[in-house]
């Protein structure tokens, strides 16, 4: 059928006079408009204007030779062609369609796609040479032909032949034929062409029922291709239009790219924004129906700069999202399930805390991401999910490389995770909660150390209750940091230097010695930065064992420590506050009384000029310091750490574990 076409079309323009009409633009500039690039979307151009021109079928025909190249394209229609008058007008011009104020169709009143004039210059994608065979009804109700051709070399003019009377048993309608293919024309045979046609045209074919349209024998049925469907009211800009605009959202089994397409309400494309949204895993176009955009077809281009359309597509954008987080919850809880019925999944009950449900979340959704990944076999999948559990739990930070170095996933699977592990981001969620139920566990603990009467006795200060306070210094301040750990007072004064930005050679730096001469071991010394100033604190800590009474003599140690930085100009810096504590479970009745005096802060027992304090603090004042400021974490995290929890964690991090105190044995032995 495509030869005799082509044979009659060969013979009629050989038989009739035929004129000329040039468009008045450079040829180059003709040859951009027709994006010689994009032959899908030449196609696809050629399928609109017959629906334009009221077209109900219309057949798509690539013919390929015996290599799978392709030779011609055709596109036929039984719309009501064009008349051989308007002919002049329509390919003479260059803008100024007459569809730009048409905007509807004359007799069946559909949304015209078209509005700029320039939809036929697209046809050269197609090939260099194209040709118009239009049948229509001339102005005095007689059937007519013509015939319209223009070639690549030059594009700016097309001859149009006087028309031929035909009879009134030749259909209406308009076949273009495009041959000695242009260089990109090849794409239109690959396999996913049918479906991205299918993505431009399904709004419109859902809408209309009435029209057929056939891509290289094979009709475009959305309803046979797409995955999923969904629709959402979204909000009109102003006062509205009716009906309103409906989102619709439809996934494709292959990407046939991501767009937003504003359609009016039967489905016509008026233009297209980029999807704008993250959705990993999904093939989709997102088309918003609403008339509105008729009224507005000349900025729709420019639609995310007129106020009211950029908000009309940010809620559609929104909807969006909305619909894609939903499918990934119902497509999470679907691999899930399986993974349970399976016994594969990690994960024997449901969360009792907080904390537990966040990691699983996460857990949840990156397992899900890397699904297809994962080992056929179910004894090795089970091992994978296990290893993915106990690096979420632990090490949620880390667990990009370990992914990356087991599943040596693709660049897009990729980016995809790490779009995953960098959002919002549950990893620091799951270490925020992690590190404060480790807090909780171990304010259990160290209650558990100093005040039950058989373990404190076996506590020793220096060995065990020091060298696990200078892993946990958030004890006496989240915003303290280690400065010194059992160190002479001449590294206090060195780490002070250098806190304050001086850095003095040893051999001016003296001696810094207590007031009797001995050298002073402080346990701790913390700092931290004033907020809101260039200013410091620093606190010293004495530690005493369990069963250590804080007395004289252990103020008097404290005491000594705060001298010597004071009576030592090397110290002297105005910005610099200076704590210094003595801590143990009890202290005598006259250190109480100081430390309760009213004129000063409780536990404070002396205030120094050069801004010192000197405090004696018992491990029941730190212990409820600390319990007061995780008070809200503990009763948001539902964790009531248990006596085990408590010991398990000393072992675990600290590697100690409390003994309890050797029995006497019986009399005699």
């Amino acid at each position: 059928m495509a030869k005799e076409a082509r044979r009659w079309r060969r013979a009629f323009c050989h038989s009739f006079r035929m004129r000329t009409v040039h468009i008045e633009a450079r040829p180059d500039h003709v040859l951009r408009l027709g994006g010689l690039k994009d032959p899908l979307g030449a196609v696809a151009e050629m399928i609109w204007n017959a629906l334009d021109a009221e077209a109900c079928e219309i057949v798509v025909e690539v013919e390929t030779n015996d290599l799978g190249g392709v030779e011609y394209i055709n596109v036929a229609d039984d719309g009501h062609g064009m008349r051989n008058a308007s002919c002049g007008g329509f390919f003479g011009r260059l803008g100024g369609s007459w569809k730009s104020a048409a905007k509807i169709s004359p007799e069946l009143k559909r949304g015209l796609h078209g509005r700029s004039g320039q939809g036929r210059l697209q046809a050269f994608a197609l090939g260099e040479q194209i040709c118009w065979v239009t049948t229509a009804v001339n102005a005095a109700g007689r059937r007519e032909r013509t015939t319209i051709s223009g070639t690549i070399d030059s594009p700016a003019d097309f001859t149009i032949s006087e028309p031929e009377p035909v009879s009134d048993d030749i259909p209406l309608g308009t076949r273009m034929e495009a041959s000695m293919p242009a260089d990109f024309v090849g794409r239109l045979t690959e396999p996913g062409t049918r479906d991205q046609l299918t993505s431009v045209f399904a709004p419109f074919l859902a809408a209309n029922p009435d029209v057929t349209i056939v891509y290289a024998g094979r009709v475009l049925d959305p309803s046979t291709v797409w995955v999923h469907t969904a629709e959402y009211e979204v909000t009109a800009p102003g006062d509205g239009v009716l009906p309103g605009p409906v989102l619709r959202v439809i996934e494709w089994p292959r990407d046939v790219g991501r767009t937003l397409a504003l359609c009016d309400s039967r489905g016509v494309v008026l233009a297209e924004l980029p999807a704008g949204i993250q959705a990993p895993g999904y093939h989709f176009t997102a088309y918003l129906l609403w008339d509105g955009f008729s009224d507005r077809r000349e900025t729709l281009e420019l639609a995310e700069m007129d106020a009211d359309l950029a908000g009309l597509s940010g809620a559609a954008r929104d909807a969006l999202r909305r619909h894609f987080r939903e499918r990934d919850s119902a497509r999470r809880a679907r691999l899930i399930q399986e993974w349970k019925n399976e016994d594969v999944y990690p994960y024997r009950q449901e969360p009792s805390e907080p904390a537990e449900a966040v990691e699983r979340q996460l857990f949840d959704e990156v397992a899900t991401t890397v699904e297809r990944r994962l080992p056929k076999a179910a004894q090795n999948r089970r091992t994978t999910l296990r290893l993915l559990r106990e690096i979420i739990a632990h090490d949620p930070c880390g667990l990009y490389p370990v992914l990356d170095e087991l599943f040596r996933l693709p660049q897009a699977e990729q980016d995809e995770l790490r779009r995953l592990l960098e959002r919002a981001s549950l990893s620091d969620i799951i270490r925020a909660t992690t590190e404060v139920t480790a807090r909780l566990d171990f304010v259990a603990a160290l209650k558990r150390m100093v005040f039950d009467p058989q373990t404190s006795r076996t506590v020793k200060e220096r060995s065990e209750l020091h060298k696990i306070l200078e892993r946990e210094t958030w004890l006496f301040g989240d915003a303290y940091a280690l400065m010194v750990s059992d160190r002479s007072l001449d590294t206090v004064l060195l780490r002070h230097l250098q806190e304050l930005g001086r850095n003095p050679v040893p051999e001016q730096r003296s001696p810094v010695l207590r007031e009797d001469g001995r050298k002073g071991i402080v346990d701790l010394m913390l700092g931290r930065a004033l907020r809101g100033s260039s200013g410091r604190e620093h606190l010293v800590v004495e530690l005493k064992a369990p069963t250590v009474r804080v007395g004289q003599a252990e103020v008097g140690q404290i005491k000594s420590y705060a001298e010597a930085v004071v009576s030592d100009p090397q110290f002297a810096d105005a910005r610099v506050k200076w704590d210094f504590w003595v801590i143990s479970t009890t202290m005598d009745n006259v250190v109480r009384r100081d430390a309760t005096a009213p004129h000063r802060p409780p536990g404070c027992i002396a205030e120094w000029e050069g801004g010192v304090r000197i405090w004696a603090r018992t491990w029941c004042e730190v212990v409820d310091d600390c319990e007061n400021r995780l008070h809200f974490y503990r009763d948001q995290l539902n964790h009531d750490p248990a006596t085990d929890h408590a010991i398990e964690y000393l072992r675990r991090v600290h590697h100690y574990a409390p003994k309890a105190p050797s029995q006497p044995g019986p009399k005699g032995s």
